[in-house]
């Protein structure tokens, strides 16, 4: 009876560790992931966000949207760091700081305060939220207020609950009321703000303190007036169509046309009006859409904005569209013997061998594994196009065992796998690198080189994406969801639609805001969804690949090289920056000030995908020459953040034969894989 017993306990002993350990395995294709946190490894890494998403009304129970540039409000009770151009904002207790800072952090600046009179809540949430707006919301119980505001919109817009009362607290400025119009002149660097409420409203005066019943209705709204305004009080006339047509919804759609390889986007705003009779918003354009507006679409007007990305030109107007040429992208870069004469292929071979013997560290993390697998699939296509089939097999079984293992979870392990967060709707990389984990930083950088890796064993092992590639397609999914019903991740994590580029941080957590520095690695995520998608006949994948790297060439040839003359301010010394910041960018790193590191980040890896980077042969000449000027590159300086192998590879899109000169006098350069 006893050992009957004993043998019971022990069966269902047994089918309860057996059944926790299906549950925490979710199988997906050959490979899994894990939905239990594994714990950290021997280096007590492996984490994840704290606390729970600060979310509230109908954006509750969606995948939560993290990387963008009002991201820190999921995270944190409040956002110091809102900035949507042209307006500066963070949340309070009390309602929504309104300013005008034109480049850095808002810091103390609280020239307007918009909210109700007696609210009082500790944290704001984000209520609702869409391609390009955010919606937030304050209720302490008794009064609820809403505030929703877009990139490039000048008005912001907000409601209120029955039987509150509309407050706002003008800190700086002269203020003047024309009926329904609270006019702020000069309220912060020389920008001028008009607050409207309904018609038939009327404001009430108690101290700096303007209060308004709001005629019986629940909404109003505040427009910041272009710089260029001599009469405020015309303006804000002028203006005042706007003011009662809110965005309930916008949205992003994009079509790639293989026959003439263009790249069309459409961007389109759903109005919601609640009074007069005009039906369109105010939107403004960025440069890097208003330089490439489709031949079709509507054009600006003359009203604009400078901002820190430039001129932001106004559209009257609830929809326009923008179209690029898709210059194509390369599996790899050619093999220069079939293109060039005198060249040794005795030395190329004697550096293949050094590299196909070398095995992947077993002390990595998710960002700097990519590399060095990067670093070994460009020398196996090398291998593969001089003939050196033993090579190529060798490095190529050593990726294959090192991304299955990753891709698979096994009960117990800590280290090569993925766990999903189901609280922050998120798949963590485990070792992870640079914040990837509890920061969810960088996502679309380190997923990039593990997609660039399955395309590489897609192609010599055709069949693989069979077993393995629903894993993958959950990297891009998590980096890069197109859809926006998605139950498992957001719409576009990293990628933010009308900004034109994706954001690195996670939570946008810098006073400057959201961040990004490597545009090169945004280059090459999208260059390897191109590869993954076409070698596993996935037109979706493959056109979210172009749709990314045609919108964010745009951008980087905008906000991060300055190409056109039309963005950096007078005191911008370099020809780019290496990090664009919500409200400023400049030339450092995370993790040095060198200037040679500015140059690299942005250039670094070079491969089939960064022919963008010689598109404009006269700005490439140019940099090159400035990179000259500022670094050892000449002479072979020993310096751990002069890449010479990326800048010679850079140097190559303009003058070939220099680079390999270059190659030949330093044998011994520096090689850059790995941070």
């Amino acid at each position: 009876m006893l050992k009957l017993s004993t043998i019971q306990f022990i069966s269902i002993f047994f089918c309860f560790l057996f059944g926790t350990y299906l549950m925490a395995q979710t199988a997906i294709g050959s490979g899994s992931y894990t939905t239990t946190y594994p714990g950290a490894d021997s280096a007590g890494r492996n984490g994840f966000p704290t606390g729970s998403p600060q979310l509230s009304k109908t954006a509750v129970g969606k995948p939560i949207p993290t990387n963008d540039w009002w991201s820190k409000l999921v995270k944190e009770n409040h956002a110091d760091n809102l900035f949507n151009y042209p307006l500066t904002m963070k949340t309070t207790n009390n309602g929504l700081i309104v300013t005008y800072v034109p480049s850095g952090v808002i810091g103390d600046n609280s020239a307007i305060e918009v909210g109700l009179v007696g609210l009082h809540v500790s944290n704001a949430t984000a209520s609702d939220y869409s391609d390009w707006t955010i919606s937030m919301n304050w209720n302490d119980g008794v009064h609820e207020f809403d505030a929703t505001s877009g990139i490039g919109m000048p008005f912001l817009y907000f409601e209120k609950n029955s039987g509150s009362v509309a407050k706002v607290k003008v800190n700086s400025g002269t203020v003047s009321i024309s009926n329904e119009l609270l006019m702020i002149d000069n309220a912060s660097s020389g920008a001028d703000f008009v607050v409207y409420a309904p018609a038939g409203s009327t404001w009430s005066v108690s101290g700096n303190n303007y209060t308004s019943t709001l005629n019986g209705k629940n909404y109003w709204s505040m427009a910041m007036l272009p710089q260029s305004t001599s009469n405020v009080a015309n303006t804000a006339q002028e203006f005042k169509k706007y003011a009662y047509v809110f965005p309930s919804n916008t949205t992003t759609s994009w079509n790639y046309n293989p026959t003439t390889s263009m790249m069309t986007t459409d961007f389109s705003v759903t109005p919601d009006v609640k009074e007069g009779e005009n039906t369109n918003v105010l939107m403004g354009l960025l440069p890097h859409q208003w330089s490439n507006l489709a031949s079709s679409s509507p054009t600006p007007s003359e009203k604009s904005y400078q901002s820190i990305r430039g001129e932001l030109k106004m559209l009257d107007g609830n929809s326009f569209s923008v179209a690029r040429l898709f210059r194509g992208v390369l599996p790899t870069l050619p093999y220069l013997a079939n293109y060039s004469t005198g060249f040794d292929p005795t030395k190329l071979d004697q550096k293949i061998a050094v590299i196909e013997n070398a095995a992947l560290p077993s002390w990595t993390d998710s960002y700097n594994e990519g590399q060095m697998m990067n670093r070994m699939i460009q020398t196996a296509r090398i291998a593969d196009q001089t003939g050196d089939t033993e090579a190529l097999n060798k490095m190529f079984a050593t990726i294959k065992e090192r991304l299955e293992d990753w891709l698979s979870y096994q009960s117990g392990e800590v280290t090569f796998l993925f766990y999903y967060n189901n609280t922050w709707t998120s798949l963590l990389g485990y070792p992870s690198g640079h914040g990837q984990d509890n920061n969810i930083n960088d996502h679309h950088f380190h997923w990039g080189y593990f997609i660039h890796a399955a395309a590489f064993l897609e192609q010599f092992e055709p069949g693989w994406a069979d077993q393995w590639g629903d894993m993958i397609n959950l990297l891009i999914r998590d980096a890069a969801s197109t859809e926006r019903n998605d139950s498992l991740f957001p719409f576009l994590r990293n990628f933010s639609p009308y900004a034109g580029h994706s954001w690195a941080n996670g939570f946008a957590s810098f006073p400057q805001g959201n961040d990004q520095e490597s545009t090169s690695e945004s280059m090459q995520f999208a260059t390897s969804l191109i590869h993954w998608g076409s070698i596993t006949n996935n037109d979706t994948i493959r056109d979210l690949g172009i749709y990314i790297y045609t919108t964010e060439q745009a951008a980087i040839e905008e906000y991060w090289f300055d190409m056109y003359n039309r963005v950096f301010g007078a005191g911008q010394q370099y020809k780019l920056v290496s990090r664009v910041w919500g409200n400023s960018y400049d030339n450092g790193t995370f993790w040095t000030a060198d200037i040679a590191a500015s140059y690299g980040i942005e250039l670094y890896p070079i491969h089939g995908g960064s022919l963008y980077l010689g598109h404009n042969q006269t700005y490439a000449t140019e940099l090159w020459g400035e990179l000259d000027a500022n670094t050892g590159i000449l002479s072979n300086q020993e310096n751990a953040n002069l890449w010479h192998d990326t800048y010679w590879k850079f140097l190559s899109l303009t003058d070939a034969d220099s680079a390999i000169e270059l190659y030949d006098r330093y044998p011994d350069h520096n090689v850059k894989f790995g941070i």
